[in-house]
C-alpha cells in the first residue's frame, strides 16, 4: 500500500540512521511532548523484542486494557508499526498526524542542527502522537536500534526490559558484546525496574556492564525464570524465552497499575498471541525472519535432521551473511539455495560466489512456485524485509501456483 503521507515519509530513508536525541527531542516538545502524557513499557535487544511485545500486548488485552504497540519493520503493510489493541493506526489517522508533524520538519530542515531528521524517528513521534491521542492505558515501545542514542529512548517507562544481547549492528553498536550490551542498557533509567531476559552464553562482562548501569541508576534487574513450558501458538523453543520474560514484566506492571494476577488470564494471552514470520506456517512453508546471527543460532537449533530441509535465505550485505550460510549449511540433510530481493544493499550472486553446497537463484518466486515433497520441510528465512515481501507472496498468490 501506498499513499503520500507514506511516501513522504519513506522520503526520509537517504539520510539513514543517525544516532543521537536532539532531533526527536525537538519535534515532540513542538508536539507538546506527547510521549510524557502516557505510560509506557520500553523494550530494548538483539532479538526477541517484537515477540515479548506481542506476549505483553495480549496479556495486558485480557485485563481489558487499551495497549498501544510501536514496531519494526513492518511485515504485513506499513501501517502495523503502530497499532492499538493489533489494530493497525488507519491511512486516515497516519495522514492527520502526517499533516501536523510535516510542516514542523519542513521548518527543522532549515536549522543546521536540526536538519535530515530520519524516517525512523518521524514513525517514533507518530507513534507517541497517536497513543496519546488514542489515551491508550499503555504502550509498548520496541528499541529501533540499539538503546542509549535511539529515538524511543526519551521515556520514563514502568518498566524497561533487554531481551537478548547479540551480535548485529556492530557497526554502530560496537564490536564486542560488553559494547552492545553498554548501548542496550542506555534505556535503563534511574528507579524503573530492568527486566534482563535469557543472556545466558553472553559473556561475563556484557553481563556486567548492565549490571553496573543498573547499579548506578538504582534500578532493581530481574530475571525471567527460565525453563517454564507455556501453551502458545508461536513456535520455535526461543519463544518459550521470550514468554517469560513477557510474564516477568507483566508480574512488575500487575502491582504499578493495580492489576490481579490472573493465571487463565496470562495464560489466554499467551496463546493467542501472534506475530508473522516467527516459525510461522504458511502454504506449507515455514516463515522465520532470522536476521541476524544469534536468531540463525536459535533456528538452526529447531532442527534435528529427521527431515530433508530444504532453505531459501536473503540478506543484506551488512549482515554477517557468510557465518549465517555457514550455521544453516550445519543443519542436518539440508538443501539451501540463497537468493536476492527487491530492497537496497541486499545480497547478489558476487557476494556468495565462493560458498560452495548451495544453489543460487535469482528470483525467489521460482522457489516458492516450484513443485514440493509432501514429507519434507521448506524454510524461508533472513532478513525479515526479505520475509515481508515472501509473505505478502504467499498471501495474495493463487494457491493453485503453489505446487505441492
Amino acid at each position: 500500500m501506498s499513499n503520500a503521507s507514506i511516501d513522504w515519509i519513506h522520503s526520509r530513508l537517504k539520510f539513514g540512521i543517525k544516532p543521537g536525541l536532539s532531533r526527536i527531542i525537538y519535534l515532540l516538545e513542538q508536539l507538546d511532548n506527547p510521549q510524557n502524557k502516557i505510560k509506557t513499557v520500553h523494550v530494548a535487544g538483539t532479538n526477541g523484542k517484537g515477540s515479548t511485545v506481542t506476549f505483553l500486548s495480549n496479556i495486558l488485552q485480557q485485563y481489558g486494557l487499551k495497549v498501544g504497540t510501536f514496531t519494526s519493520p513492518f511485515i504485513e503493510i506499513f501501517n502495523d508499526r503502530i497499532a492499538v489493541n493489533g489494530r493497525y493506526i488507519s491511512d486516515d489517522d497516519l495522514n492527520h498526524i502526517v499533516g501536523v508533524i510535516k510542516p514542523l520538519v519542513l521548518k527543522m530542515d532549515e536549522n543546521p542542527d536540526l536538519v535530515n531528521i530520519t524516517e525512523f524517528e518521524i514513525l517514533t513521534a507518530i507513534g507517541f502522537y497517536y497513543f496519546a491521542d488514542q489515551a491508550v492505558d499503555i504502550a509498548l515501545i520496541e528499541v529501533g536500534l540499539g538503546g542509549l542514542y535511539d529515538s524511543t529512548n526519551v521515556i520514563t517507562p514502568l518498566v524497561s526490559a533487554i531481551t537478548t544481547i547479540g551480535y548485529d549492528h556492530q557497526d554502530i553498536l560496537g564490536d564486542t558484546l560488553a559494547k552492545i550490551a553498554s548501548e542496550k542498557s542506555g534505556i535503563i533509567k534511574p528507579n524503573v525496574p530492568v527486566v534482563v531476559g535469557n543472556i545466558m552464553g553472553v559473556p561475563e562482562e556484557a553481563h556486567e556492564v548492565i549490571v553496573a548501569v543498573a547499579y548506578e541508576k538504582n534500578a532493581p534487574i530481574y530475571h525471567p525464570e527460565i525453563g517454564q513450558i507455556f501453551d502458545l501458538s508461536l513456535h520455535g523453543q526461543y519463544q518459550q524465552d521470550n514468554a517469560a520474560l513477557s510474564l516477568k514484566v507483566f508480574e512488575i506492571l500487575a502491582g504499578k497499575l493495580g492489576l490481579i494476577i490472573e493465571p487463565e488470564k496470562i495464560k489466554k494471552g499467551l496463546k493467542q498471541a501472534f506475530w508473522p514470520a516467527r516459525m510461522e506456517g504458511l502454504n506449507g512453508f515455514i516463515l522465520d525472519g532470522a536476521h541476524n546471527l544469534p536468531a540463525i543460532k536459535r533456528l538452526v537449533a529447531e532442527f534435528n535432521g529427521s527431515k530433508k530441509v530444504h532453505i531459501l535465505f536473503s540478506a543484506l550485505q551488512r549482515k554477517d551473511f557468510h557465518e549465517m550460510i555457514a550455521l544453516l549449511q550445519t543443519i542436518p540433510n539440508v538443501s539451501l539455495t540463497l537468493t536476492t530481493f527487491d530492497y537496497p544493499k541486499t545480497i547478489v550472486a558476487a557476494d556468495v560466489a565462493d560458498i560452495s553446497d548451495v544453489t543460487w537463484l535469482e528470483d525467489w518466486r521460482d522457489f516458492v512456485t516450484a513443485p514440493r515433497h509432501a514429507d519434507d520441510i521448506y524454510l524461508l528465512t533472513g532478513s525479515l524485509y526479505f520475509m515481508s515481501q515472501v509473505r505478502e507472496f504467499l498471501l495474495t498468490s493463487n494457491k493453485s501456483n503453489l505446487k505441492k
